[in-house]
């Protein structure tokens, strides 16, 4: 399938979305929006897609917040509404598919892009990386990507963020929780690249078990966390795929995933 403001490869278990709007810094347009929504849906069932990377095209940003052009022109209350549902459609999306979602992020990754690579499961960041919600200099506010961005750093620190809208580097947001990893520019794409690689070849149905336990816990209450934890531990010890690493383990071979 082609894209707009996409360029999507999938290759060794690993698919590569690359926001692709250089000029405009990845900015996040109404197309891209719903190029990226459409795209993700697609790989999610994809049985070659075991991992996603979501990356920036260019050298200056992950992705730079939404595009302000026609910002004021969203029509009637309805129709300004439903244009804003597309970030959120993602986010929880991505959150509940059971395919890992990487954030390779280099340059700036502001506002709903600040919030769209905090929403991957796992962020990478180079050392060049720029976090920041400038939406308040502006007179707006960074309010649907506060849910990633919050859950990941806490309130107060969080708040901070979205009061000021003063930046953080690489190095800051991986000491506040908002990154999994900060690396040098030059090893950026061959360390997610790697990291990739080690989750394409690890058993889908673990993978997505773990999703789903580190999404559904969060809200709950200690004790029935606990219970909640135990039925997917059942779940996961019998599956074809746990069955099979066993198996392997013991057998000093490679284990054969079928994602069962």
């Amino acid at each position: 399938m082609s894209y707009e403001t996409l360029l999507v490869d999938v290759v060794d278990g690993v698919a590569t979305v690359t926001l692709n709007r250089p000029d405009k810094r990845n900015a996040l347009s109404q197309t891209l929006v719903r190029e990226l929504e459409g795209a993700l849906g697609t790989l999610e069932p994809d049985p070659a897609a075991r991992v996603i990377v979501l990356r920036g095209a260019g050298d200056k940003a992950f992705c730079a917040g939404a595009d302000l052009g026609g910002a004021a022109d969203r029509g009637t209350t309805l129709a300004a509404r439903e244009s804003f549902a597309g970030l959120p459609r993602i986010l929880e999306g991505m959150a509940r598919m059971k395919t890992p979602v990487i954030a390779q992020v280099h340059g700036f990754a502001l506002a709903g892009g600040c919030g769209l690579a905090v929403g991957c499961d796992i962020v990478v960041a180079s050392e060049d990386a720029v976090f920041g919600l400038p939406e308040i200099k502006i007179g707006v506010l960074p309010l649907i990507v506060m849910a990633p961005i919050l859950r990941s750093v806490g309130r107060k620190r969080g708040m901070l963020m979205i009061l000021t809208g003063e930046q953080v580097s690489a190095r800051e947001a991986f000491e506040m929780g908002l990154v999994s990893r900060v690396v040098p520019r030059a090893e950026l794409e061959t360390a997610v690249s790697a990291l990739a690689r080690t989750l394409a070849g690890l058993s889908p149905t673990a993978l997505g078990i773990a999703k789903e336990a580190a999404a559904a816990q969060a809200g709950m209450e200690y004790g029935a966390a606990l219970r909640y934890l135990r039925e997917l531990t059942t779940l996961v010890f019998m599956s074809d795929d746990a069955k099979e690493g066993i198996a392997a383990f013991f057998e000093k071979r490679p284990p054969r995933w079928t994602g069962r």
